[in-house]
């Protein structure tokens, strides 16, 4: 069986397991209290269940190891990413349930991601040996820490995260087969962005307006962890795949890092819910959650075509993503 074959075939079993997990949870779920009631800092108006994000656990910890084998007759990726998704999956999911104090939420983030950094990423290094390895280190680490938060952030209305993922598992798997020549790791990559891919369509049938089910801290997380990793893995394989990486994550890093920066000028606790997001202030103005989504999903799909282009046109590319951006937050907010 062709390498093709088999990662559709993990496609098509991780959808379906998604489906079925999340259909499950959501009935489920109320039954232990594990709801998001509305309140002044959040866009919903009913009582949501919240941690659909379970399934992603479930499904990447069971299809990831059987298929590696399957396809590979070993585990060495395996327990190395377990070994770090588990613990940054599990305390997110008690955070779900009974709220983890901030402190070792983010002890555990910057460990995970410390440790995933050495374990998966290293020796490859994010600035392709410009600076010394102990300061590429602390780089990619406190910026995967950062990343993983904002994506967590950015969970605010209906669909969003659902949606940036299905864009970055899609944009991560064409780099991935553009560049299987140079970029590290490609297996990993390449299983962890199709049952990504697979997760975020699944759970967007149930996550789109309105809601049925929120993903949760568990879900988010999750998912910026290890989009996170995919994305160094990229990023180091050269300048212009770096700069691919970020244009292809451009919508999240804007908005998130302007959202954070307002955020600390004005000495607010930037851990705290908010409705400060451009999204947010979008529907906060009276624009639809389908507006701001199809805009966010629009801008987007020019980021994955710039991310390619990159490979060819880096300055041109990065440029044109910034200006994608800028519109789409103005058009937001306006």
């Amino acid at each position: 069986m062709s390498y093709l074959a088999k990662i559709c075939i993990l496609f098509t079993l991780s959808l379906i397991a998604s489906l079925i997990f999340t259909k499950v949870l959501i009935k489920l779920i109320p039954k232990f209290g594990i709801v998001d009631h509305p309140d002044i800092r959040r866009t919903h108006k009913k009582v949501t269940p919240r941690g659909g994000g379970i399934t992603l656990l479930i499904v990447f910890t069971t299809f990831f190891p059987i298929f590696e084998y399957t396809t590979l007759s070993n585990f060495y990726y395996s327990p190395l990413i377990m070994q770090v998704f588990l613990p940054i999956s599990l305390i997110s999911l008690l955070d779900d349930i009974i709220e983890v104090a901030v402190s070792i939420r983010l002890i555990t983030h910057l460990i995970c991601s410390l440790l995933a950094v050495l374990w998966l990423i290293q020796p490859s290094t994010l600035f392709h040996d410009e600076l010394p390895v102990y300061l590429d280190l602390a780089i990619a680490t406190i910026g995967l820490t950062v990343f993983l938060n904002v994506y967590n952030f950015l969970d605010g209305i209906d669909g969003i995260t659902a949606t940036e993922s299905t864009h970055l598992s899609l944009t991560i798997i064409l780099l991935s087969i553009l560049r299987s020549d140079i970029i590290p790791n490609i297996d990993f990559i390449l299983i962890t962005a199709t049952i990504l891919l697979a997760f975020s369509l699944a759970f967007l049938v149930f996550n789109w307006h309105p809601a049925k089910i929120f993903m949760g801290d568990v879900g988010s997380i999750s998912f910026g962890f290890l989009f996170g990793i995919c994305l160094l893995m990229i990023a180091t394989a050269s300048e212009r795949l770096f700069v691919s990486a970020v244009i292809a994550a451009l919508y999240y890093i804007a908005d998130g890092g302007l959202t954070i920066l307002m955020r600390l000028v004005k000495g607010e606790k930037i851990w705290q819910a908010h409705l400060n997001h451009f999204f947010q202030k979008a529907i906060k103005k009276g624009k639809t959650t389908y507006y701001v989504i199809f805009n966010i999903l629009f801008c987007n799909f020019i980021l994955m075509l710039l991310s390619v282009s990159a490979l060819y046109y880096p300055i041109i590319s990065m440029g044109l993503a910034l200006l994608t951006v800028m519109i789409t937050l103005i058009r937001l907010i306006l």
